[in-house]
């Protein structure tokens, strides 16, 4: 089966990852800086490139997630805005008084069935929501308050602002969009684990005892199979063969499953290969792939930033490789990988499948903001609070709530047409499997 990644170069170890929750106490964690909260301006960026630089600067010095690189925004705004019809909005917070950077916001302005909603700069392809950071900057709950009030004054109209997957801490640096007083937990977790150590033996030191031997027999049993060669795609030609591969086999388990895949749509995947290609091979993007007689039977892409590694998209070929479990063999592998390239963190994202629960993750709550500023955007969070209602009982009701699940699958197989294509400010993500 195909699975994904719930889950970037070495530059010293962190104590936790992107999303972790800092314990009370922590010194790391906010707190105000002084009896009275600086004030705060903020601008609007006609486009990214007039934010480039400063954005470099802020991610090479400060604190921000992979999915706020200024290469993948860079990807974001050339494949996938042209055919969204979104606006980014790239907006910089200062302090008032010294003139210093706070933080960028990349935001965009998407307007989808007469609602415009103001969202992060996602379009699908971010499983995590932070600002760009400036370095040594920790806003208290209440300067964190202050800076949301300037970002607000700038936005143009809208129904909503809807800020989602709202991770608690970048790094260790807390994220203030998380301190918000309207800031709500969301049914979404995301989770990882610290990576340290002996790399050689590192998979019996962090998985359970059950899963370290249930990796040892799949090896095994894939050896006596044929020699499985793991490789890191180090070149163009690696990173395309790899790529292709990757999608499909992604392809071919989401027709199978009777699912929608967001790698169905060609400006996505035109992201993705774009994403992949650009920056060589020590850039944001890994591919990697296990091949056995020349044929790759599992494939993973994903990205290296600040000491850990994010996965997005895991595949694995079908029959006969099933009894082999690739895809759980190529999780190992890179663990390992990581940790020979001096990782401290893997970063399992979103999602709870059941395979993460081996290799012992700690998990964390994402988070979101939202805003209504019309009465049309008041009427769709009235609405979605009502269907939040109604998913916690089917929740409440687990067998009731798999048959509706399987009927669905069914009529999607059934009419062998892959349903409508979520709107890009919607949950789904290409690694949602």
């Amino acid at each position: 089966m195909a699975m994904t990644f719930d889950f970037q170069a070495a530059d010293g170890p962190i104590p936790a990852g992107p999303g972790a929750t800092l314990a009370a106490g922590d010194p790391t964690a906010a707190a105000p800086r002084g009896a009275a909260a600086p004030a705060y301006r903020a601008r609007l960026h006609p486009d990214l490139a007039a934010a480039a630089p400063l954005w470099r600067r802020l991610q090479a010095e400060g604190a921000c997630t992979a999915y706020q690189r200024l290469e993948w925004a860079e990807a974001v705004v050339d494949k996938l805005v042209p055919g969204s019809g979104a606006t980014p909005l790239i907006v910089q917070v200062d302090e008032a008084e010294s003139g210093r950077p706070v933080m960028l916001l990349p935001l965009a302005r998407l307007r989808k069935r007469g609602t415009t909603t103001i969202q992060w700069l996602d379009l699908g392809v971010c499983d995590y929501a932070a600002p760009v950071m400036a370095p040594g900057v920790v806003l208290s709950p209440a300067e964190a308050v202050l800076a949301w009030e300037a970002v607000r004054a700038v936005l143009p109209k809208a129904d909503l602002v809807r800020i989602t997957r709202i991770t608690q801490s970048i790094f260790g640096t807390p994220n203030p969009l998380a301190l918000l007083p309207e800031a709500q937990v969301i049914p979404m977790r995301a989770s990882g684990l610290v990576i340290e150590g002996d790399p050689e033996t590192l998979i019996k030191r962090v998985c359970s005892k059950s899963m370290a031997k249930d990796i040892e027999k799949r090896r095994k049993r894939l050896a006596a199979i044929g020699e499985a060669r793991f490789v890191e795609a180090r070149t163009e030609a690696e990173v395309t063969d790899l790529f292709e591969a990757l999608l499909r086999q992604r392809r071919d388990r989401f027709r199978e499953l009777g699912r929608f895949d967001l790698l169905d749509r060609p400006e996505v995947v035109d992201f993705y290969r774009a994403a992949a290609l650009n920056g060589g091979p020590d850039g944001l993007v890994r591919v990697f792939g296990i091949a056995v007689g020349g044929e790759w039977i599992a494939t993973a892409y994903g990205l290296c930033h600040h000491g850990a590694f994010h996965g997005i998209i895991l595949a694995m070929a079908g029959e006969p490789w099933k009894g082999c479990s690739p895809g759980i063999l190529i999780v190992a592998e890179i663990m390992v990988w990581a940790r020979r390239q001096g990782l401290t963190y893997l970063d399992f994202t979103i999602g709870d499948l059941p395979y993460k629960n081996g290799f012992r993750p700690v998990a964390h709550d994402l988070m979101e903001v939202a805003h209504a500023r019309s009465l049309r955007g008041h009427a769709i969070l009235a609405a979605e609070r009502a269907l939040r209602g109604a998913k916690a009982t089917l929740q409440r009701h687990p067998a009731l709530f798999d048959r509706l699940r399987e009927s669905r699958r069914m009529l999607r197989r059934i009419g062998r047409r892959a349903p409508e294509a979520p709107a890009p400010d919607t949950q789904a993500t290409a690694r949602d499997a």
